[in-house]
């Protein structure tokens, strides 16, 4: 299946609003609210999750003046999807001193299951972004540790249409060992976070240290900061990273 969206977001009357949106199924949002002159926005799926075939097209606009938070529902679960595999592709454009903080939730790779994510994100000089990703090994519970065929993740942010970070996450289970130093190091989940802003707040997270039971790595990166952080829960992460965004002031 086929799904597609399209977000236009402007300031209208001193607010940031959603001024054009079109989606088709399973995709849809929710009702757009305020909170500390952000407005958030949730991103809903209406079926269980990503299915053999599906085919995801995202194409964001956030226009100057405008402030927002970006999630998801729950958890993405990519189903077996044998070897036609599934797909992702996103655009982001963040226009002037446009903010925007795009957080998807954890996404779960379930044994059999081929997965292919593109992002690009395109700023000016004045914006402010932040992305972050976090991925389980698999259900984890249930003993499906490393079971899915590949997994890749594509995310690249170009500032003035000069490139100033890639990320490329590709794990193959069968043809790597994902426990080991190199990569997973023992635990189950990983998380990737970067920030575009104020050199201040750059500054601020640099400096981070936190007392979480996780492993927590910090590069700059062309421009921007990079964050890894390694747990044995999606939890874990998504809560340093709450405490990652308090630093770089999400509600400003």
């Amino acid at each position: 299946m086929e799904t597609k969206l399209k977000l236009q977001i402007e300031n209208r009357s001193g607010k940031t609003a959603v001024t054009y949106s079109n989606f088709t199924s399973p995709l849809k949002i929710g009702t757009p609210n305020i909170q500390e002159e952000r407005m958030q926005l949730v991103l809903m799926m209406a079926s269980a999750g990503i299915l053999k075939g599906d085919s995801f097209q995202y194409e964001i606009t956030c226009e100057s003046d405008t402030k927002t938070l970006m999630t998801e529902q729950s958890y993405t679960k990519i189903f077996d999807t044998g070897e036609q595999g599934a797909e992702k592709r996103i655009e982001i454009r963040l226009k002037g001193n446009a903010s925007l903080f795009y957080r998807p939730s954890a996404v779960i790779p379930f044994a059999g299951s081929s997965f292919d994510s593109y992002t690009t994100v395109r700023l000016s000089r004045e914006s402010e972004f932040l992305c972050s990703d976090i991925l389980a090994a698999g259900r984890v519970g249930m003993g499906e540790t490393f079971a899915f065929s590949h997994y890749r993740n594509r995310i690249c942010v170009m500032v003035e249409e000069r490139p100033v970070w890639l990320e490329h996450c590709h794990l193959q289970p069968q043809q790597m060992d994902l426990t080991g130093m190199v990569f997973m190091d023992g635990y189950t989940h990983q998380g990737t976070l970067y920030y575009y802003g104020k050199e201040e707040k750059q500054k601020k997270l640099l400096s981070y240290k936190t007392a979480a039971p996780v492993m927590l790595a910090k590069t700059s990166a062309a421009a921007g900061v990079c964050i890894r952080v390694l747990a044995n829960t999606a939890q874990d992460i998504e809560e340093e990273f709450a405490r990652l965004e308090e630093e770089v002031g999400y509600e400003a």
